[in-house]
C-alpha cells in the first residue's frame, strides 16, 4: 500500500457522490450526508409519515426532480425489457424495485434507481443484444467500475447523454448446491470473506479485464458443478450488504409478473420470502429512509429535455 492511501485510511473526509461524505478513521468507513443534504434530508414529508406511523402502503408517489428522473429510468427498464423479449433473455425485478413494486406498485417514493436480475448466461449477452435491438441509439448496456470501488464491475443500462439515468443488472449464478437457510447464510459470510480479501487485491490502476478476471479466479472457490434446481446466488460482481446472498431456486423459478408503474414485468416466484430474506420486515418504514440517487444532482438543460421526453414515453 502507497503511504498516500495508508494516510488515507487512517483519517480522511472525502466526497461521496453529490450528496454524501465518507470518513474514513483506522480503516472504518462512515458515510454521511454533506450539510445542506442533511436538511433537505430531514425536510422530507416521509419522516412525518414515519413519525405518525402512516400506513406505508398508502404513501404519494414522489414529486419534482425525483419523479422526473424516475419515470426516465422506467423508459430505460421498457427499453431493457423489448430487448430481452426480442432476444429471448431473461431478467427479473430485484432488490428494492421489487419492494417498490409489491409495497407502492411503483418506485419507492424516495428511490429513483431500478434494480434488476439475470442470469449469468444471459446477463453475459445482454451488451451486443442491446446493439442489435435497441430502439433507442442512447439507450445501450454497458459494464461499469465502481469510482467508489474499484472492484465493483457489472453491467448497467444506461444513456448516453444523461449519466444520471441507469439501470442496474445483477448477475446471478448457480451455486451447485441445494442448502437449508441455515447453511445459506453459512455459505454467505463464507463468500462476504472472499469478497472482502476481493475488494483488498484491486485498485483504481488496474484495467477492467484485469479485475473481471480476479473475480471470476475468486468465484471459483465457492461454486460447484450444476446441480437440478441448485441454489442461486449473488454474483461476486457487486459487494452486496444484505445478509443473505443465496436463494433457493424455487423461490426465483418460476418466474411470475407484477404490476410496476402502470405495466407488468417479471418478479420472482415468491416475492415474500425473497424480500423478507433480503429487507426482513420489509412493509414497515427502514431506521433510515434515504436520498435518491439523482434527487439533487445539478441537470444541464440538455439532460433536462432528455429526460423531460423520456418520461413521455
Amino acid at each position: 500500500m502507497r503511504l498516500g492511501e495508508f494516510i488515507k485510511n487512517i483519517f480522511s473526509i472525502t466526497d461521496y457522490g453529490e450528496t454524501h461524505k465518507i470518513l474514513r478513521i483506522l480503516g472504518l468507513k462512515i458515510k454521511f450526508p454533506k450539510p445542506e443534504y442533511a436538511k433537505k434530508k430531514k425536510e422530507s414529508p416521509y419522516y412525518y409519515y414515519k413519525k405518525n406511523n402512516i400506513d406505508i402502503t398508502t404513501l404519494p408517489p414522489a414529486t419534482g426532480q425525483i419523479r422526473d428522473i424516475q419515470l426516465a429510468n422506467l423508459a430505460l427498464l421498457k427499453e431493457l425489457d423489448y430487448v430481452c423479449k426480442e432476444n429471448g433473455l431473461t431478467y427479473w425485478l430485484d432488490f428494492g424495485t421489487l419492494l417498490g413494486a409489491v409495497r407502492h406498485k411503483g418506485f419507492i417514493p424516495w428511490d429513483d434507481d431500478i434494480d434488476t436480475g439475470m442470469l449469468r448466461d444471459d446477463y453475459n449477452k445482454i451488451i451486443e443484444a442491446f446493439e442489435k435491438s435497441s430502439r433507442n441509439k442512447d439507450i445501450f448496456a454497458g459494464y461499469v467500475r465502481s469510482q467508489k470501488n474499484p472492484c465493483q464491475y457489472y453491467i448497467k443500462v444506461q444513456h448516453k447523454k444523461c449519466p444520471h439515468l441507469f439501470v442496474d443488472i445483477f448477475p446471478y449464478d448457480f451455486l451447485g448446491e441445494i442448502l437449508t437457510h441455515e447453511e445459506q447464510l453459512s455459505k454467505t459470510l463464507e463468500i462476504k470473506k472472499i469478497r472482502q480479501k476481493l475488494n483488498k487485491t484491486c485498485n483504481h490502476q488496474m484495467s477492467d479485464e484485469t479485475i473481471f478476471s480476479k473475480i471470476k479466479e475468486k468465484m471459483t472457490l465457492y461454486i460447484k458443478d450444476y446441480v437440478e434446481n441448485s441454489d442461486l446466488v449473488w454474483g461476486l460482481d457487486f459487494n452486496h450488504c444484505w445478509k443473505n446472498w443465496v436463494h433457493s431456486n424455487d423461490t426465483i423459478f418460476p418466474l411470475t409478473e407484477i404490476d410496476y408503474e402502470g405495466g407488468k414485468y417479471p418478479c420472482a416466484n415468491n416475492t415474500h420470502k425473497y424480500l423478507t430474506e433480503v429487507f426482513g420486515g420489509y412493509m414497515e418504514y427502514p431506521s433510515k429512509i434515504g436520498i435518491g440517487h439523482s434527487m439533487f444532482a445539478k441537470l444541464s438543460e440538455e439532460e433536462k429535455d432528455i429526460i423531460k421526453e423520456l418520461r413521455k414515453q
